[in-house]
């Protein structure tokens, strides 16, 4: 998942991401192991949890969870996550280990979003009238899906 921030719109506190501490919305992308970009789902409000976010897309309808790898906003889901600390205690080594592991393939679909995020109207606070957002974000990615043809 990943936040696209939007100007800060009274009478809304859906849009209010405690994780990013801003509002916006949020969008769920997907790429294969290439790095070439698979999936992005209809954007939602900023206070969607990741792992609801996703169950909402219907992705997890047409492909099985363990063939997706995810960060740890996706733990119970039977995605390939990366292994959180234990409160009050450090890192096993195995898991640190695993974890370096699961981030070295994880690393494409950062890649992915930040290739997204170059455009300044998805990394900057959306102005433009809010229900405008989801044509601008189908806008963007016209252009990257031709671009990379």
């Amino acid at each position: 998942v990943t936040a696209l921030p939007a100007w800060a719109w009274r009478g809304m506190p859906e849009l209010f991401s405690g994780k990013h501490k801003t509002t916006g919305v949020n969008i769920q992308v997907a790429c294969d192991l290439t790095g070439r970009l698979a999936f992005i789902s209809t954007p939602m409000p900023g206070c969607t949890h990741d792992a609801h976010a996703l169950k909402e897309t219907g992705l997890l309808d047409h492909i099985t969870t363990e063939q997706l790898i995810g960060d740890k906003g996706y733990i119970g889901l039977g995605m390939i996550t990366p292994k959180r600390k234990p409160p009050n205690l450090p890192l096993h080594p195995d898991d640190k280990t695993y974890n370096k592991t699961v981030n070295q393939v994880r690393y494409k679909i950062e890649r992915v979003i930040a290739n997204i995020k170059t455009w300044r109207v998805l990394h900057t606070g959306y102005r433009r009238p809010l229900d405008t957002f989801p044509e601008t974000i189908t806008a963007v990615l016209g252009l990257i899906f031709t671009y990379t043809l």
